[in-house]
């Protein structure tokens, strides 16, 4: 608990300005700042978020779903505004549950973790077991970029 304190509190409102920025290109690279819109509430919320793209489509790996509710405002999907490598980009994500879609959860982690391969051990994810079986209890945001 303490350390999701740290970086909500601490940590985030300095990379957000960073990320949006010049600086960005660099730091970017992996790391994002995705915008998106209250659900029930009409607010905006700004989240630092680790994401992987593959074409047009950026992929964002919920850890620990269970324990978060940000990606339940994207469970129908949304407008959202995403800063990758300093460049700002509309976009339209979408979360993607495992329980519910598994074979969409399976291909978008296999792509997630080819670009991403520590998110394995996040996950307890073996080297002999594939993102098929554990597709089920994972929870993945699509985000699709507007050309």
């Amino acid at each position: 608990m303490a350390g999701h304190v740290l970086t909500n509190r601490v940590v985030n409102p300095v990379l957000r300005p960073l990320l949006k920025g010049r600086p960005g290109r660099r730091l970017g690279r992996r790391l994002a700042v995705l915008r998106y819109t209250g659900r029930r509430t009409g607010l905006d919320h700004e989240l630092v978020c680790q994401y992987v793209r593959s074409g047009p489509t950026a992929w964002v790996l919920v850890g620990r779903p269970e324990a978060k509710t940000w990606w339940r405002n994207l469970r129908e999907p949304q407008e959202v505004d995403l800063w990758l490598a300093g460049e700002h980009l509309r976009a339209r994500a979408v979360a993607v549950v495992g329980a519910e879609r598994p074979d969409e959860v399976a291909a978008g982690l296999t792509t997630y973790l080819a670009g991403a391969p520590a998110a394995r051990r996040a996950l307890g994810l073996q080297p002999d077991r594939s993102a098929a079986d554990v597709a089920r209890g994972v929870c993945l945001v699509r985000v699709d970029l507007e050309p």
